[in-house]
């Protein structure tokens, strides 16, 4: 059995603004590339204009086109699911939004009844107003709506234990998506700072949810995956699992940085990642995946 494996990814430029590609094609890769598994988190559709991306609304695509795109997401899947039995084991799944505020959870949770997934990867990309990995520009604004940015970043791991307590997902995404922006400006580590990432690992740990090993910070110019060392060492003394995920966005970025996230897990310490794997009626088993 290899190492290979991805829980995060699958993204495709069928049902998303800002990949490439068809959804088979991606999955095509996966399997030429010899994944072990191989997990499709394609985004939830966002249900109010003001939330389109920039590139959504040069496209025409309002919040009914999302919602089109998301069912033959959901479709193709399912397809492809099947016809790749054998070839490789995919689980189907998507990535979740906390918006709108009033109601995301119900609607998050809507969406994975209403088509059968198997897993949801839970991540937090807004505060307030604010996306907090599309540019400097916006992530300097979401802190100035919190105070600074040790504000900022109390209030996104408050937001990730909200998502991780109400939704329980299988997997945790971008755990420090803070860093897409933040690192090169200098993050605060503080009191307040590291209380509000204890509370997040302790909501996970508590759910039994896996961090998402993210290689695509890599791609971003950041130093490591997410997340950085001393929170993934600080998840592992908690028995936390992770399993690496490429974030891919179209077939050419299918096991993109995976080599250096295993190799980082390696020198961590961290010698198995934990995969989800389907088990029939629309359930997963967790399983070890030895990187070694």
């Amino acid at each position: 059995m290899g190492w290979r494996a991805s829980l995060h990814g699958g993204h495709s430029g069928a049902y998303c603004d800002h990949a490439e590609g068809s959804l088979e094609e991606v999955v095509a890769e996966a399997a030429r590339q010899g994944f072990e598994v191989y997990g499709l988190s394609e985004h939830a559709p966002r249900n109010e204009e003001r939330w389109l991306y920039p590139r959504e609304v040069e496209l025409g695509w309002g919040p009914d086109r999302l919602s089109q795109n998301f069912a033959a997401y959901a479709e193709e899947s399912a397809r492809l699911q099947a016809a790749y039995a054998g070839r490789l084991t995919l689980v189907r799944g998507f990535e979740t939004e906390m918006l709108p505020g009033d109601r995301w959870a119900e609607q998050m949770a809507g969406l994975r009844r209403l088509y059968g997934f198997e897993y949801i990867v839970g991540s937090v990309h807004t505060l307030g107003d604010h996306y907090l990995d599309m540019s400097e520009e916006v992530f300097l604004q979401a802190a100035e709506s919190c105070g600074g940015l040790e504000g900022l970043v109390v209030r996104y791991y408050e937001a990730v234990a909200e998502l991780v307590q109400r939704l329980r997902p299988e997997v945790v995404g971008h755990l420090d998506l803070v860093r897409r922006f933040g690192e090169a400006i200098g993050l605060p580590d503080t009191a307040r700072t590291r209380a509000a990432e204890e509370d997040a690992l302790a909501s996970i740990a508590a759910a039994g949810s896996i961090l998402d090993l993210n290689t695509a910070a890599l791609r971003k110019g950041l130093a490591t995956p997410y997340p950085a060392p001393p929170l993934l060492l600080r998840a592992k003394a908690m028995g936390i699992g992770c399993c690496l995920g490429d974030d891919s966005h179209g077939p050419a970025l299918v096991g993109s940085g995976l080599a250096e996230g295993r190799a980082y897990l390696l020198e961590l310490g961290i010698r198995n990642q934990t995969i989800l794997w389907p088990a029939g009626c629309g359930e997963v088993e967790r399983r070890l995946l030895p990187l070694d």
